[in-house]
């Protein structure tokens, strides 16, 4: 009996993507793969619509209250703190759920799975930083806080280095997204989904040591030239990576209720161990960077 042609992206559900795929000429095809990336980026919307509710709530009052009791340059610090938190959901949140094997099973290619997830996690970061940017150019929170500076119950405070500080706003929690939500795809551990966003930090921490170590040997002072761009092109090079090798990842075992593992122990030590190593690094790059702390 004959059979209808295979689409060109099909996927067997229990096979990596690379399985070689035969191409044919059927009429819609671009209107149901168009119909599956809706589906994806409105269920990816829907599954963290609460974690991005809760930062919009966040922006809201930084934006508006946090100037009043301290410098508003700290709002920026959101980019990094969602940054931190959308790595390790949009990433792994299948694995925390343990319905990976039904995921990989639905008509989506890992790959659309894969960028739909990025689109959503990584465009709302670049939304939220772009926000941010735009409330601190315009100076938004001072025209709220002008009275009680008028009053002399708010005083006024200077950062030296506003461009670098931008340029890193925009490049350290793109580059901590990455790592994290790299790490959480491609692994089938819920701790390391748990704990990516200290991996993708450790991983960003020591980039950027690495950019200030080779600007202070080049020039007489920081600018961000060499680290910023160094950071992206980073994060650009992790995102790819991820994509390649989560278009091979093979299904998972059957998720088992959520329990610690045997060697707990050792993963407390190597984390312990792993926030101590990022303790110092971020003390060694605020030493390098006084220009970036309000006075």
């Amino acid at each position: 009996m004959p059979t209808a042609p295979l689409p060109e992206d099909f996927e067997h559900p229990g096979l990596p993507e690379t399985v070689s795929k035969e191409r044919f000429n059927m009429p819609g095809r671009r209107a149901q793969r168009s119909r599956v990336w809706l589906g994806l980026l409105w269920c990816e919307w829907f599954a963290h619509s609460r974690l991005l509710l809760l930062v919009l709530t966040s922006w809201l009052v930084a934006v508006w209250m946090l100037p009043l009791f301290a410098h508003p340059d700290w709002i920026l610090v959101l980019g990094l703190i969602y940054a931190m938190l959308a790595g390790p959901a949009y990433g792994g949140g299948d694995v925390i759920e343990g319905c990976e094997e039904f995921s990989f099973s639905l008509p989506a290619t890992r790959s659309e799975r894969y960028l739909a997830r990025l689109a959503v996690g990584g465009g709302s970061l670049l939304l939220l930083t772009a926000m941010n940017l735009i409330v601190l150019g315009l100076d938004l929170p001072q025209a709220l806080a002008r009275l009680y500076l008028d009053t002399g119950l708010v005083q006024t405070k200077h950062i030296a280095n506003p461009g670098m500080l931008y340029g890193l706003v925009l490049a350290f929690p793109c580059a901590v997204f990455a790592g994290s939500f790299v790490c959480a795809a491609l692994t089938r551990s819920r701790m390391l989904v748990l704990t990516s966003w200290l991996w993708g930090g450790l991983a960003a921490l020591i980039l950027l040591c690495a950019g200030i170590r080779y600007e202070e040997l080049l020039w007489t002072q920081l600018n961000g030239v060499f680290a910023c761009p160094l950071l992206l092109v980073a994060a650009t090079a992790m995102l790819f990576a991820g994509h390649r090798l989560y278009r091979r990842k093979e299904v998972g075992p059957d998720a088992h209720p959520f329990q610690l593992p045997a060697h707990w122990w050792l993963w407390a030590l190597l984390f312990l161990a792993c926030a101590a190593i990022a303790s110092l690094l971020l003390r060694s790059v605020l030493r390098s960077l006084p220009g970036l702390a309000p006075n």
